[in-house]
């Protein structure tokens, strides 16, 4: 619900548990075809279940049963549309934690460069400031953060639906996954608008500043 990687949910016991999503209304629900478990977790070694269903009664699997690994849990299936999805982790040996889980629609892009344009090294995340006699302070906050520009020209239309679709999402304002072209995964945020503009007949172009 708050989309805060850094605090973890843990079950009470060691027993089976499902996590189950639903979409409610009448639809139209938006496709899935991707889930991810930040790195933080315990889960390597359990057994994961990920099914679907329409009417809460008979679900189905969406991705064959597998064991969990210690890093980032990223898996990715065929686009589908339903209005329930059940997450299970079943006979664990210790009590499963994890902090948000993602069930998520992918985007992606490849024209315009292959890699990201502008400033390359990482944000600090550094308050300075000065007390009343002129003496300067430094607090450090976190660990720096990653930052990535993209600028894309010549994108067709599915491209430009794409891009509206990931910036209407929460009005812009929701953290989301990067998978960048090195395929490091990255959670943060947009910066400022995508700025999405026409640039031809039928062609699209965005910028797209994002911030871990």
């Amino acid at each position: 619900y708050d989309r805060n990687i850094g605090r973890a949910f843990k079950a009470s016991a060691a027993s089976t548990i499902a996590i189950k999503i639903s979409q409610g209304g009448t639809g139209p629900y938006p496709s899935v075809d991707r889930l991810i478990i930040p790195v933080g977790h315990n889960l390597s070694g359990m057994t994961l279940d990920l099914m679907h269903s329409d009417d809460d009664v008979t679900y189905t699997p969406a991705i064959p049963q597998w064991a969990a690994t210690g890093s980032l849990i990223d898996i990715s299936w065929p686009a589908q549309v339903h209005r329930y999805w059940k997450f299970i982790v079943s006979n664990p040996s210790s009590a499963p934690q994890m902090a948000e889980l993602f069930l998520a629609s992918t985007f992606e892009w490849d024209s315009g460069p292959s890699a990201p344009e502008g400033p390359i090294e990482d944000v600090l995340n550094v308050e300075s400031n000065a007390t009343s006699g002129g003496q300067d302070r430094h607090l450090v906050h976190g660990d720096p953060k990653r930052q990535r520009r993209y600028v894309v020209n010549g994108g067709s239309p599915s491209l430009k639906d794409g891009v509206k679709a990931l910036y209407e999402h929460g009005g812009g304002g929701l953290p989301f996954f990067l998978r960048d072209k090195d395929g490091i995964w990255m959670f943060g945020r947009l910066r400022g608008p995508i700025n999405l503009k026409e640039t031809g007949h039928q062609t699209y172009g965005f910028e797209f500043d994002f911030l871990e």
